[in-house]
């Protein structure tokens, strides 16, 4: 079984300011309405991963690991749910001069996901909305704090 959504944007930005940002695990909850609190101990390259404590599975510590690493370009988070897996899938492209274009795949594989489909995907699918928006702010909010550095 699979229940999966997909969800797209463009922001104000650069990959390399993007990926900076995107990359700093410890950092997601600062920005992410999606994320109360995040940490790992690894690189942020293949075979590492880290976690997250998620507003939607109140205060519930969820982990994950990177399966795939585009260094500016985007990665897949693989996370376990009961009778399966959750893959999240993060594309980053320029789409012009000073915009990038954001998407975002989700998929819930195995027996949890009609039930995962049920109870959180809207929910998610709005935070990941939200997750892009703020993104594009807390990129804006760093390009200013450089400015300001100088």
């Amino acid at each position: 079984m699979l229940h999966a959504f997909d969800e797209s944007a463009t922001i104000a930005g650069d990959l390399d300011a993007i990926w900076r940002t995107v990359s700093d695990v410890a950092g997601w909850s600062t920005w992410d309405p999606h994320v109360l609190e995040s940490g790992t101990d690894t690189p942020f390259e293949v075979g590492g991963g880290g976690w997250t404590i998620s507003r939607i599975v109140k205060g519930r510590r969820s982990y994950f690991k990177l399966v795939e690493v585009d260094p500016g370009r985007g990665y897949t988070t693989e996370s376990p749910m009961p009778l399966g897996k959750m893959l999240i899938i993060n594309k980053y492209e320029q789409a012009g001069p000073g915009l990038v274009k954001l998407s975002r795949r989700v998929e819930v594989h195995g027996g949890f996901a009609p039930v995962y489909g049920f109870f959180w995907a809207k929910a998610f699918q709005a935070d990941t909305r939200a997750t892009f928006e703020e993104l594009g702010r807390e990129i804006k909010l760093r390009a200013t704090r450089v400015e300001t550095s100088r």
